[in-house]
C-alpha cells in the first residue's frame, strides 16, 4: 500500500528562519513529480515578517516524512532547494542536515526525547484550570485536551512517552519519545500544529510563549540526550565529559537559538527550576545541563536551557555543532571540576551578541540564514524596548 492510497492532497510543510509553520497544499497525483523535481514556490516566506523581495526556490518532500491526517489529507516536511536544484542553506531543515554531516560521527549516535510545555488558556484568556503539578486525577478539559493531541500524533506514528499537568495553573507537559536529530525536528514542529489543533477543537487556546503569565512558571523544552558511550552506569566517560564541556562552552551562543524572543529571558533567571547560569549538575533542576540519574537505555543528558518558542532546526543544531567541538584528547577533566560563575544572557540583545562572536556556531550556520534570523530578532528587541508597558505607566506615571 502507498503512502498516498486515499490521499486527495498532501501539505508540502517547512518552516522560516524563526521556526513557524508554513505550507503549501498539493494534489496528491503531482507528489511524485514534487520528489524528483521539486515545486516552485515564493521563498522569501523563510524570512518570516522580515520578507521583503520575492525569491523563486523549489520545494522538495521529504518521502520518509509523509504523516497519512484524516480526510483524505496527508503531511510531507520539506526541505528547500534553489531553481538548480540544489540544498539552500538558509533554509532551516537544509541547516540541520549540514551540520549534521558535518559531525556524522556524533549526529548517528544522537537522538533525544523532547519535554515539550505549554499552558491552555480559555476564550477569556485566562488559564483552563487551576491544577499544579501531576494534578491530572480530576478529568477536566485541560487533560481531555493533551490527551486527544497525544492521540493524533501517535494515530501518526509519533511515540508519546506521557503527557501530564505542569506547575503552572493551565500548563501541560506532552513528551515525545527520542528520535535521531531531522526526524526530532520534524515531529516538533508537527506537534505544536497539532496541540494547537486539539486546543482550538476544544474551544481553547495553545500558547508556547515562554512565560505569559507574572508570577506562574515559564514553558520550558527539555532535550534529554542520548548518545552511546557517553554515560556508563550512572556515570560520565570522558567523551561524555567533553560533550558537555563544549555544551556549557557555547552556552551564552546557544541560548540565542535556544531562547529566541525577548519573552524568553522572562522564563530564563525567574525560579528555582528555570536555568541561569552555566552550569551541569546531577540533582539541581536549576542547571542548565542534567545528567540524569537513569540508567542503560534512559541515561541522558539533559538541555534546560531551551523554550518553545526556538525553531528546532536551529535548536539541534546548535547542541550538535557545539558538543562536537570539544576534543577528548586535549579536554582536561580537572579543569571541568574548577567551580566559576557565568550567568546566561539576561536579555535577547546579549544572547545575539554571544551568538555572533561565537565562532563555532557562527560558522556552522549559513551567512544568509544567520543575518535574517539576528536582523528580524534584533528588530523585535528594537520594538520591545521603544514600548511602553503597564508596569512602567503605574510605576512612573506620577513619581516626577
Amino acid at each position: 500500500m502507498s503512502a498516498l492510497d486515499g490521499v486527495s492532497w498532501v501539505g508540502l510543510t517547512f518552516v522560516d528562519v524563526f521556526g513557524l509553520l508554513n505550507s503549501v497544499q498539493l494534489p496528491a497525483e503531482r507528489f511524485d513529480a514534487a520528489v524528483s523535481d521539486g515545486e516552485p514556490f515564493d521563498g522569501s516566506a523563510l524570512e518570516g515578517r522580515a520578507r521583503y523581495l520575492e525569491a523563486d526556490m523549489l520545494l522538495r518532500p521529504d518521502p520518509g516524512s509523509v504523516l497519512r491526517l484524516d480526510h483524505g489529507i496527508a503531511r510531507a516536511v520539506c526541505d528547500v532547494l534553489t531553481l538548480d536544484g540544489k540544498p539552500w542553506p538558509g533554509d532551516p531543515r537544509t541547516a540541520l542536515e549540514a551540520v549534521a554531516a558535518t559531525v556524522a560521527d556524533l549526529a548517528e549516535r544522537w537522538s533525544a526525547g523532547v519535554e515539550l510545555e505549554f499552558y491552555l488558556l480559555t476564550a477569556d484568556e485566562l488559564p483552563v484550570d487551576r491544577g499544579g503539578y501531576f494534578d491530572d486525577i480530576v478529568e477536566g478539559p485541560g487533560t481531555a485536551t493533551v490527551r486527544e493531541a497525544a492521540d493524533r500524533l501517535r494515530a501518526c506514528g509519533l511515540e508519546i512517552g506521557a503527557c501530564h499537568h505542569e506547575a503552572g495553573p493551565g500548563q501541560y507537559e506532552l513528551d515525545l519519545a527520542a528520535l535521531p536529530p531531522v526526524p526530532l525536528a520534524d515531529a516538533l514542529v508537527f506537534a505544536k500544529q497539532v496541540v494547537k489543533e486539539a486546543a482550538a477543537a476544544a474551544g481553547l487556546r495553545a500558547t508556547f510563549m515562554p512565560r505569559p503569565f507574572d508570577g506562574e512558571p515559564g514553558s520550558g523544552l527539555h532535550l534529554h540526550q542520548h548518545v552511546d558511550g557517553l554515560v556508563v552506569d550512572g556515570n560520565l566517560e570522558d567523551d561524555g565529559r567533553a560533550f558537555i564541556a563544549g555544551q556549557l562552552a557555547h552556552a551564552r551562543g546557544l541560548s540565542a537559538l535556544a531562547a529566541p524572543t525577548v519573552n524568553s529571558y522572562k522564563r530564563l533567571h525567574s525560579g528555582p527550576e528555570a536555568p541561569g547560569a552555566v552550569v551541569w549538575a546531577h540533582k539541581n533542576r536549576a542547571a542548565l545541563i542534567r545528567l540524569s540519574s537513569f540508567r542503560g537505555r534512559e541515561a541522558s543528558i539533559e538541555y534546560r536551557g531551551a523554550d518553545p518558542s526556538a525553531n528546532p532546526y536551529l535548536l539541534i543544531a546548535g547542541l550538535l555543532a557545539s558538543a562536537a567541538q570539544e576534543d577528548v584528547g586535549t579536554f582536561d577533566p580537572a579543569g571541568a571540576d574548577a567551580i566559576r560563575y557565568e550567568p546566561l544572557p539576561r536579555d535577547l540583545d546579549d544572547a545575539l551578541d554571544a551568538l555572533l562572536a561565537d565562532d563555532v556556531l557562527a560558522d556552522a550556520f549559513d551567512r544568509q540564514l544567520m543575518s535574517r534570523l539576528v536582523d528580524g530578532r534584533r528588530a523585535e528587541a528594537e520594538e520591545y524596548w521603544a514600548h511602553v508597558t503597564r508596569w512602567e505607566v503605574a510605576r512612573y506615571r506620577d513619581e516626577a
